[in-house]
C-alpha cells in the first residue's frame, strides 16, 4: 500500500490526466487512439484539448484535437469555422477514415457525438 502512495505521490500531474481520460473512455466501444490503424474505420473518443481554424484548400477548416490519454488525434472539418457545442474540456466521438499526418492520426470530415 505505501508503495502505491508513493508511485503516486510521483506521478506528474499529466500522468494523472492521461489516466483520468483512459478511465473516462474505457466503457465505450472505442479504439484508444494510440492503437487506430491509419487507412481504416476508426472510431475514436477523446476529450477536446484545443480547436483553430486553418486555411486548407483556399476554404477554412475546423481542426478539433482531442486526447483519450493514450494519445491524440485531430478531427479536421472541411469548410467550417466552428462547431456547436465543441470546445475545450468536452468529450466527443468521432467515427471517419483516419490517416497519420505529423505523428497524429487525422481524420477528414468524421461523423461526431458529443458525450457530455
Amino acid at each position: 500500500m505505501l508503495k502505491n502512495l508513493r508511485r503516486r505521490l510521483s506521478q506528474s500531474v499529466e500522468e494523472i490526466h492521461e489516466v483520468r481520460l483512459q478511465s473516462r473512455f474505457a466503457g465505450l466501444d472505442v479504439s484508444p487512439i494510440a492503437a487506430a490503424p491509419p487507412r481504416a474505420p476508426v472510431r475514436m473518443a477523446g476529450e477536446v484539448q484545443g480547436t483553430q481554424v486553418v486555411p486548407r484548400a483556399g476554404s477554412p477548416s475546423l481542426e478539433v484535437t482531442i486526447s483519450d490519454g493514450t494519445g491524440r488525434a485531430v478531427a479536421v472539418f472541411t469548410g467550417r469555422r466552428r462547431l456547436g457545442g465543441v470546445e475545450c474540456g468536452r468529450s466527443v466521438l468521432i467515427e471517419g477514415v483516419g490517416r497519420t499526418e505529423h505523428g497524429h492520426i487525422l481524420v477528414l470530415n468524421p461523423a461526431y457525438q458529443l458525450l457530455d
